[in-house]
């Protein structure tokens, strides 16, 4: 049987000691939740809201007094549970990238409160009828709308967001579409990979 030396225990030591030392941010997370929805926010006159922790669209009675949330979708519109509508920490961040899988770290600062946006609360007549509420200004540029000589026309940016979210984890967003599989508008596909553990990391 081969002896096992002081220097052999040192080594283990040392070697457990750096593996227990690893920043959480480089270690692979087992806490993550990715999938894509198609959310329904195409009747102008409410909101529909998503939560990252419960993986699924949630019934919200008072959006600014709830932690149930952590966005809302209106039309092209979009909330955060945070700022200006909402107690959460929610805030956002543009990343620059259009490939979701090269965003694999959250930012430590430089994130977007909600603030306030114009929405079209009654589209039956032309101009709409709008208000303004609060919402998310830098997410809500995912999409923008411009008049052709045969109506609207939608312009997607196709950049992947980073979200914080109600209890202060961390989320990538990609808004990648307006229309249902019928071409009606206010459908959102929104691509997402939800940090559940607290970290920063959001490698897939």
């Amino acid at each position: 049987m081969q002896a096992i030396t002081f220097s052999t225990v040192s080594i283990l030591l040392v070697n457990l000691l750096l593996l227990g030392s690893c920043d959480k941010e480089d270690t692979p997370s087992t806490t993550s939740t990715s999938g894509s929805i198609v959310i329904d926010a195409s009747d102008a006159g409410k909101w529909v809201y998503f939560s990252f922790e419960k993986d699924t669209l949630v019934t919200v009675s008072n959006y600014k007094s709830s932690m149930e949330w952590d966005m809302g979708f209106h039309l092209f519109d979009i909330r955060l549970n945070g700022g200006t509508a909402g107690l959460g920490q929610g805030a956002s961040f543009a990343t620059g990238s259009t490939r979701f899988q090269e965003v694999v770290l959250a930012p430590e600062k430089g994130y977007a409160f909600n603030d306030f946006v114009e929405v079209a609360v009654d589209l039956s007549v032309i101009p709409p009828v709008t208000e303004v509420v609060p919402g998310d200004t830098l997410l809500s540029s995912w999409i923008t709308m411009t008049y052709g000589a045969s109506g609207p026309e939608f312009h997607f940016s196709d950049e992947v967001f980073v979200v914080r979210t109600a209890n202060g984890n961390y989320a990538k967003v990609w808004l990648k579409d307006f229309f249902n599989d019928e071409a009606q508008l206010g459908y959102v596909t929104l691509q997402y990979l939800y940090q559940a553990d607290g970290s920063r990391n959001l490698a897939e």
